[in-house]
């Protein structure tokens, strides 16, 4: 059991590490996609620039969220399948020991029952 909690940490804390160089690499590119926007739109007034500057960075920003986003629900689908194939195998698995538990009592109240019939003919045996 602690080895599988094990593994659901370390799988989360992949997918955050993912996230974080993902969110770099983005910071990054945006970085780069914003001064070469800037440069091309150099002869443009200085406050169309900026609005424009603000919208391009407003559009990154916009689509970094939803791939974060988008890879928290892949996350969260596969902590979530993860969880309940665990809680089906010991389902499964107290199921099989509940019908090993009751195949047991069922062999001893046999055993139990053979032996009071052994009792019962070896009293008979002795009474008569």
């Amino acid at each position: 059991m602690l080895k599988d909690l094990a593994k659901v940490v370390l799988t989360a804390k992949a997918a955050i590490d993912v996230i974080k160089e993902k969110l770099e690499s983005k910071a990054c590119d945006m970085a780069l996609q914003i001064n070469n926007f800037r440069d091309k739109v150099q002869h443009l007034p200085n406050e169309t620039i900026q609005s424009k500057l603000k919208e391009k960075a407003k559009e990154e920003l916009f689509q970094l969220i939803s791939e974060i986003t988008h890879k928290a629900q892949i996350n969260e689908l596969q902590v979530k399948g993860f969880i309940k194939d665990k809680l089906t195998e010991l389902t499964n698995n107290s199921l099989l020991d509940s019908m090993e538990l009751n195949d047991i009592r069922a062999e001893i109240a046999g055993l139990r029952a053979e032996i009071a019939d052994l009792k019962s003919q070896m009293n008979t045996k002795n009474l008569g």
